[in-house]
């Protein structure tokens, strides 16, 4: 019975001697790694910096907000800080409600009309409950209202909307807000801005659901 014995590497395998001095990459410690890969490296150590950097203006923001709004309070009476509380807490309540008004007309209405879904950036195309065409849909950023600007403030649509005007590559809402159709060939490869309080979807889908839009058909967003 012949007995099986590892095959001894041979002079093609080793390293030559000229290269013994490059280290062993596959047990070599950090070191070994950063002397191996020195473009990977830097690579890493700016995004690393990139992502404290960010980070760290993220905070400061967040506490010179915070520094402003309670300046802002206390200037106030306790009337007017009561007042403002139950404002803000009041329009995060219609919020609310406009939200699950429109998922629920927008389950139950028979019409043909279009589904926003914000929170998982898709569009649909629906008639009494069932579903014609899905659609990924980018979105474009909420501007707020600034005293130095004459550009009014631009937010992302809640609630129930209604098309105003169409044309071939643009649907207009009541409201201002538009959903424009994108120029690539594949949407997620379209890295050009949406304006403020606007969305865009691809143009194929644009030109799939065009025929059976109208103006007064309703858009549900939620």
């Amino acid at each position: 019975m012949e007995i099986f014995r590892p095959k001894e590497p041979g002079p093609e395998t080793r390293r030559s001697p000229e290269r013994a001095k490059e280290g062993d990459r596959r047990r070599g410690g950090w070191r070994d790694f950063r002397r191996a890969y020195p473009g990977f490296v830097f690579v890493l150590g700016i995004g690393l910096a990139a992502m404290v950097a960010v980070d760290g203006w993220l905070l400061v923001k967040r506490e010179k907000y915070k520094h402003d709004v309670a300046q802002l309070r206390a200037h106030m009476t306790d009337a007017e800080r009561q007042r403002t509380d139950a404002i803000v807490q009041s329009e995060q309540n219609k919020l609310r409600i406009a939200i699950e008004l429109a998922k629920r007309q927008a389950k139950f209405d028979k019409r043909l009309h279009l589904n926003v879904s914000i929170d998982s950036s898709r569009m649909y195309l629906t008639r009494e409950g069932a579903l014609l065409r899905e659609m990924p849909v980018q979105f474009g950023p909420e501007r707020a209202a600034a005293e130095s600007s004459a550009t009014p403030p631009a937010a992302i649509p809640r609630g129930e909307r209604t098309i105003a005007d169409l044309s071939d590559s643009k649907i207009v809402l009541d409201g201002g807000a538009a959903i424009l159709s994108s120029s690539a060939a594949d949407l997620s490869s379209d890295t050009s801005s949406v304006p403020p309080g606007s969305l865009r979807i691809s143009l194929d889908d644009m030109k799939a659901i065009m025929p059976n839009l109208s103006a007064g058909m309703k858009v549900y967003f939620y």
